[in-house]
């Protein structure tokens, strides 16, 4: 008996034979498409589907500690009596125990001008007047810092360390003006580093972010998903309306404070639910409000198992 192929959850049904696009744009039906190729494919999308989770979490994250930030930024200001405004320097937030900490760091965006060509005008000169008179270690560092990369982009930070340097000429002082005058700032980039430790005495380590760094240790697998969160928020309200709908099996008969104490104690066990439903229907609400993103709890990726 010929085993049959499963469907694909992304396949399009044509005279309800499955078929899948290929790269090329034809449709391909499932039956003859290589089952290592299937199982790819569906391995693919379900790594895929986890991704763009937990990529959307990430920007979740991201606008919500922007926005804690920016709050806790305009209750400092409010308390010295100052107008809040939009801050560009580091800063470093502690917690009291003195075992978490946020960093947030801004570097500006550099590009070189037009100058820079009178700049390497100036070393050519430099170099080919000198001859072999010129310094080895000088000539390595200007062939780096003038490298350019696959995108035709010079090193910026190799040529502005040129700056550093001492050299025994008239011309080096144009040559640094002339690097000064092609600095161009076009922007700025934030970036938000949260460190932990476990003593205070201990060395800050760095909370993982990508997924270079990212180490599946059993903590990570001991903390549930916000969608996971969603889900089973889900589940105990439910048992909460299966709970408030028993009022109805109170016996008859039963006095006030029997009853109330027969309600007392069936509502005790979802205390706890109540308080994760509220707490997740408050995240969900503000990812709305500030990214104006659907619900996470309405999210579906094909083809992605249960966690």
């Amino acid at each position: 008996m010929t085993q049959q192929t499963p469907t694909p959850a992304n396949a399009v049904l044509i005279d309800s034979i499955p078929y899948l696009r290929n790269a090329q744009g034809d449709l391909t039906a499932v039956g003859n498409i290589k089952p290592m190729d299937l199982l790819m494919d569906e391995m693919v999308r379900k790594v895929a589907g986890y991704a763009e989770d937990l990529s959307a979490e990430l920007a979740r994250f991201v606008a919500h500690t922007d926005a804690d930030i920016a709050a806790l930024d305009a209750l400092i200001a409010q308390n010295y009596g100052v107008e809040p405004r939009e801050t560009k320097g580091n800063r470093t937030f502690v917690s009291f125990d003195g075992l978490l900490k946020v960093q947030v760091a801004v570097s500006d965006r550099i590009v070189l001008g037009p100058e820079l060509q009178a700049a390497k005008a100036v070393l050519d000169a430099m170099i080919i007047e000198r001859g072999e008179g010129v310094d080895p270690f000088l000539l390595t560092l200007v062939k780096r810092a003038f490298r350019v990369d696959q995108e035709g982009k010079v090193d910026v930070r190799a040529i502005l360390a040129l700056r550093r340097m001492q050299v025994d000429d008239d011309r080096w002082p144009d040559f640094c003006r002339a690097i000064d005058d092609a600095v161009r700032v076009v922007g700025s980039k934030r970036y938000i580093r949260i460190y932990r430790r476990d003593r205070t005495d201990a060395a800050w380590k760095m909370v993982p972010l990508d997924l270079a760094a990212v180490e599946p240790t059993p903590a990570a697998f001991e903390r549930m998903s916000l969608r996971r969160q969603v889900e089973e928020a889900k589940v105990h309200l439910n048992d909460i309306r299966a709970v408030l709908e028993r009022v109805d099996d109170i016996p008859e008969g039963s006095t006030i404070s029997g009853a109330v104490e027969w309600l007392v104690d069936s509502i005790a066990g979802v205390q706890g639910w109540l308080a994760s439903a509220a707490e997740v229907h408050e995240r969900v609400a503000a990812d709305q409000i500030l990214l104006g993103l659907p619900a996470v709890a309405a999210r579906q990726p094909s083809t992605v198992g249960a966690e």
